[in-house]
């Protein structure tokens, strides 16, 4: 017995210091398993690439009022769910990445340090408090980055967010925006009105976080500083140019194309000796010889409509109808999983197209009820509401935007005259390229309005265009890795059954309440009835029959709540025995389970014989 007791205790020190020198020694310091079912504390990869690769060392501070959120247990439970996501990434970071969690109490330096850095402050309370939940991130050479407030539903884009915060951190120099565009878009001085144009809004927000370099659409070559290009409204474009689109694009380019069937904001210089030329013009454009080597299927002909997501716009009359062509498109319309539709309420289009691709990642797309017309149809079209005339859905999604998938290979295998085809690159099999059949929604009349304000102008934005293409270029403009991320599920997991026995105890409960509506009014109903019947004569009659209608009706009302209450003892009732079902699960029935295995095998253990193991 006394030797036994000596083996257990030898085991028990092997197994403690084996322990500690497994933790000291961080072997498996990487090593997770993550037994969640949405995967909520495994990093993508794109993210770990990001944080193997840090430059410079980076430190990330969380602030977090943690007093004053003492009674905002939403706030609390995400700020847990934030510090597990930070001290994963640390640990990929190894000693590049360190993370503080910082409590900036009222009138402490802590909290002046919060406000300077432009953290928002929500006030809470009468005492002047703020909750300060915010994330600053500063790097050696001393740029900064902030997320202002760390908002709970905006959980599925967080490690994106972070990830986006970090490397900006290890790549803070501007990316350069290539701009080739057949409309005008920059600003300009009109000399028919005689005053300055202002550029288009979302160029104006490109020009605060990029450097925005304009590129000829005649230009026969791009510049390799060029992080991203933006290809707008492309119409008969020399094949040299053509060429070089091509191979800035299987060059790993982030290529993002804009192509219309019928661009409302293309402006036709009018022709004094035909009239009619501006209306007979095509406003569309196209890049066939491009999709084609794409496999990409695209109409410059056919003009997409849709019932379901149809604009509700002012007609020449003056009156207000639903314009099938115009869409102001929102929730189903969006790819959920891909960064660039997060936190979109709703984006207009007008006079949209549409692609066919097999290797096309939809990101917006329209309803099944949508049909198609020609171009033509647009050209002269006075009442919008003849579109309805012959319209028929189709039973079919369109895709309107969407990003390359899989491989893709160049529309010039021979190359072209003049260029070395020793440099001439065939292929890409991991493009960045991200196609839309709509130039209008970029112009500022399909979602910013302008007011003068004391002289100035003011922008207000009715729709969400903007927010679009500002997530647009922060994915495409960012990292390899970081255009790959993308939207986490949340880690709430709702209690689907007890939700359930809510739901049906609470159609019981306005079931119930509807009788006592009813009852009461019925009730109201004879004692008007009994006051219309009755004169001042007999007033003391009236007094006994009202007394006897109001002590019915009391009756009534108590026998209701009576079974009001019985209903919520119930739902209480079911919730409290899914709850003790679960308690004895986890509390009794795990560990009686492994007693019973530990006695198994105790049981079917050799018996030792004579100081030898019977075998």
């Amino acid at each position: 017995m006394k030797s036994h007791t000596t083996k257990l205790i030898i085991l028990i020190g092997i197994f403690l210091l084996g322990s500690i020198i497994i933790s000291q020694s961080g072997i498996f310091s990487h090593t997770r398993l993550d037994l969640t079912e949405n995967k909520l504390f495994t990093l993508n990869e794109g993210t770990k690439n990001i944080l193997k690769n840090i430059d410079e060392n980076i430190h990330l501070k969380l602030y977090f009022s943690d007093e004053a959120t003492h009674n905002i247990p939403i706030l609390r439970t995400y700020k847990n769910t934030v510090m597990d996501l930070l001290n994963e990434m640390q640990r990929y970071a190894d000693t590049k990445l360190e993370v503080s969690l910082i409590d900036p109490k009222i009138f402490t330096p802590e909290e002046d340090e919060a406000s300077q850095f432009g953290l928002q402050a929500l006030p809470v309370g009468d005492g002047g408090e703020n909750v300060f939940f915010g994330l600053v991130g500063e790097n050696s050479l001393d740029s900064l980055e902030v997320i202002p407030f760390l908002q709970p539903d905006r959980e599925s884009f967080l490690e994106y967010d972070i990830a986006q915060l970090i490397n900006s951190l290890n790549h803070p120099e501007k990316n350069i925006i290539g701009i080739m565009s057949s409309l005008e878009l920059q600003a300009k001085f009109d000399p028919l009105k005689g005053e300055a144009v202002p550029a288009q809004v979302f160029i104006t927000q490109l020009q605060k976080d990029y450097t925005v370099k304009n590129i000829d659409i005649t230009a026969e070559s791009i510049d390799e500083d060029v992080n991203v290009l933006l290809l707008i409204h492309p119409k008969e474009l020399s094949e040299k140019t053509l060429f070089a689109i091509d191979q800035f694009a299987l060059k790993g380019g982030r290529l993002l194309v804009f192509v219309d069937p019928y661009a409302q904001s293309e402006v036709i210089t009018p022709d004094p000796q035909n009239p009619m030329a501006a209306y007979q013009a095509d406003k569309n454009s196209d890049l066939n010889r491009l999709f084609s080597a794409w496999n990409v299927n695209y109409d410059p002909k056919k003009v997409l409509l849709d019932d379901k997501y149809a604009l509700n716009i002012q007609s020449p009359q003056g009156a207000r109808v639903r314009h099938l062509a115009y869409l102001a498109l929102k929730g189903e319309a969006f790819n959920n999983k891909d960064i660039i539709t997060r936190e979109l309420d709703a984006i207009n289009m007008a006079t949209v197209g549409y692609f066919d691709a097999d290797n096309l990642q939809a990101i917006i797309s329209s309803s099944s009820d949508a049909s198609t017309t020609t171009s033509e149809a647009m050209k002269f079209l006075v009442d919008p509401t003849s579109l309805f005339k012959n319209y028929s859905p189709d039973n079919k999604n369109y895709t309107i935007a969407g990003r390359l998938t899989g491989t893709i290979k160049t529309a010039f295998p021979d190359g072209i005259e003049g260029v070395d085809k020793t440099t001439l690159v065939q292929e890409n099999t991991d493009p960045k390229v991200v196609l839309f059949a709509d130039v209008d929604f970029l112009f500022d009349q399909m979602w910013v309005r302008s007011q003068n304000f004391f002289g100035r102008k003011v922008y207000s934005a009715f729709a969400d265009n903007g927010n679009m293409i500002t997530n647009l270029l922060d994915n495409m403009a960012g990292s390899p890795d970081l255009i790959n991320i993308r939207g986490r599920k949340n880690s709430a997991r709702p209690f689907t059954k007890v939700m359930e026995l809510q739901k049906a105890s609470d159609e019981k409960f306005r079931e119930q309440e509807n009788v006592l509506k009813q009852r009461l009014r019925e009730t109201e109903e004879k004692l008007n009835k009994i006051q219309r019947e009755r004169g001042q004569q007999n007033r003391l009659i009236m007094s006994q029959e009202l007394e006897q209608e109001i002590h019915k009706f009391q009756k009534e009302k108590l026998e209701v709540r009576k079974k009001l209450r019985e209903v919520r003892r119930n739902l209480n009732k079911d919730i409290q025995n899914l709850g003790s079902h679960l308690k004895m699960i986890n509390i009794g029935l795990i560990p009686l389970l492994i007693s019973l295995i530990g006695i198994f095998v105790l049981w079917f253990r050799p018996k030792k014989k004579g100081g030898h193991y019977a075998k």
